[in-house]
């Protein structure tokens, strides 16, 4: 009974090592699609194998010394080819996910931008718009209405006794009234900033999305990368245009609600392997949240 055990004992590591490689092999082979699985895992479940059967007592002892040398040489060289494919994949891996990254970090600036374009559309206009070339004469056009108020009320002074006694100015009107009173334009300014003049100064002006947001120097006092009017609406992977679509879908009280959505067509990715979409918005629900982290 020793004598059997002690026999079985040496082929322990010899039937671990065909057993792993069987299972390398069972799992390659049952992934799926084999073009997508790494060749070093079908490498290495075959060296496993072979190995495996080799180093068993019963076929070292009937080996001739040659016939193991070259098999000795023939293991070492697959094992070095074994080694380097383990590290060409890992490196592989590596600029991979560097890449994604990358381009996803593009993507999703273009996408947010784009976004936040579409809800100062949908403020100014009341809906979205599913053209790209309407949203960017959008962007560029002087339609953004901005409040402009210099000067504060008071209680000697209310806002409604102000507007009767005729202290309430426009902009444009600034001028003329520094002209009657013998000042500069500029002076008369200064003494409204500083509350030493009953006037006040109270308009609605109109600006373009473009000059509050995307000028650089905007776009550097929000630490955000340079804006590319050319390039904002196509993905970095593929230099595809962003697909864009709206519609209206029923909200609360029965009334009918814009919604919008962007998608963009050719996310960065491996060929024949499922890729993460990146996009914003619904034609289901009415929100523009993005599909990523917010």
């Amino acid at each position: 009974m020793d004598q059997i055990l002690r026999n079985l004992s040496n082929y322990v590591i010899s039937v671990m090592l065909f057993i792993i490689g069987l299972l390398f092999f069972i799992k390659y082979v049952g992934a799926g699609d084999i073009e997508t699985q790494p060749l070093a895992m079908l490498v290495s479940s075959l060296v496993l194998i072979v190995v495996g059967v080799l180093v068993s007592p019963y076929v070292m002892d009937r080996l001739e010394p040659k016939v193991y040398r070259g098999l000795l040489a023939a293991g070492t060289l697959a094992t070095l080819f074994l080694a380097y494919s383990v590290y060409d994949s890992i490196d592989d891996e590596i600029g991979f996910q560097r890449a994604k990254l990358r381009f996803e970090e593009v993507t999703i600036q273009r996408l947010t931008d784009i976004r936040d374009a579409e809800k100062a559309y949908f403020e100014v206009h009341g809906a979205y718009t599913n053209d790209f070339d309407t949203l960017f004469a959008f962007i560029v056009a002087a339609e953004m209405p901005v409040k402009f108020s210099i000067g504060s009320f008071h209680d000697t002074l209310p806002e409604p006794m102000s507007y009767e006694e005729g202290y309430v100015l426009k902009r444009s009107g600034v001028s003329g009234k520094a002209a009657e009173m013998g000042l500069e334009e500029e002076e008369l300014l200064d003494l409204i900033k500083r509350d030493s003049s009953p006037y006040k100064v109270r308009d609605t002006l109109y600006t373009s999305y473009f000059a509050e947001n995307f000028t650089p120097e905007k776009r550097e006092a929000k630490r955000l990368p340079i804006l590319s009017m050319d390039s904002l609406t196509f993905s970095p992977s593929s230099s595809e245009r962003f697909l864009i679509d709206t519609t209206y879908i029923e909200g609360g009280g029965g009334l009918r609600q814009s919604a919008l959505v962007v998608i963009d067509p050719t996310p960065f990715g491996r060929d024949k392997v499922k890729k993460d979409t990146l996009r914003f918005g619904s034609l289901t629900e009415a929100h523009v949240d993005g599909n990523w982290r917010q």
